[in-house]
């Protein structure tokens, strides 16, 4: 299964981003993964668009997760974008979002479109994750950070669940292995 360090490398990282809004946003993402990956910008930007629109990609903790499936894309895209200043983003907590995963994900991978967005749900979901992700400087601290928390067996945690629909942190948690604490979270994409 790729992780998030297999999809999101320092290339695909940008700081300290200049945006005044949602929709600049969403253009900003289109263009530069259209660029990249020789896609329609327009059709990306409405494909983002759309997906927003059933229900915000906030996760919480100033983070968000836009993302949509692309038809005729053989692998998923990533861009991860750390903004300048933060942007209402219609988050759970209602905090604004400083830090976005934007995700590109082809319309018939539903099975690894999902073990990806369960992977980034939990590690975003880590406290001492976010803490270091706001402390990143540089595309190659946050590749760095990427590499360090990405496993390839996220299923092997038992605490995890994945429910399509909704996402919250609940109070059951383990210890992993480095003694970070791992929450119980359902993720809603």
């Amino acid at each position: 299964m790729q992780t998030l360090a297999d999809i999101c490398r320092r290339g695909d990282i940008l700081l300290d981003v200049d945006l005044a809004d949602e929709r600049e946003l969403f253009e900003f993402i289109a263009r530069q993964l259209g660029q990249r990956h020789a896609l329609s910008a327009p059709s990306l930007r409405a494909a983002l668009r759309q997906r927003e629109q059933t229900g915000s990609t906030a996760l919480g903790h100033g983070l968000a997760l836009p993302h949509a499936r692309i038809e005729g894309l053989a692998e998923v895209r990533a861009l991860f974008i750390g903004l300048r200043r933060s942007l209402d983003f219609h988050a759970p907590d209602g905090e604004p979002v400083s830090r976005l995963l934007a995700l590109l994900l082809p319309r018939d991978a539903r099975a690894c479109h999902l073990k990806l967005l369960a992977e980034i749900a939990r590690i975003f979901g880590e406290r001492p994750f976010r803490a270091e992700l706001q402390a990143c400087r540089s595309p190659e601290q946050v590749d760095r950070l990427f590499q360090r928390w990405s496993d390839s067996e996220p299923g092997n945690d038992p605490h995890f669940l994945l429910d399509s629909n909704r996402y919250f942190l609940d109070a059951e948690a383990s210890l992993r292995p480095d003694f970070s604490v791992r929450r119980k979270v359902t993720a809603r994409f």
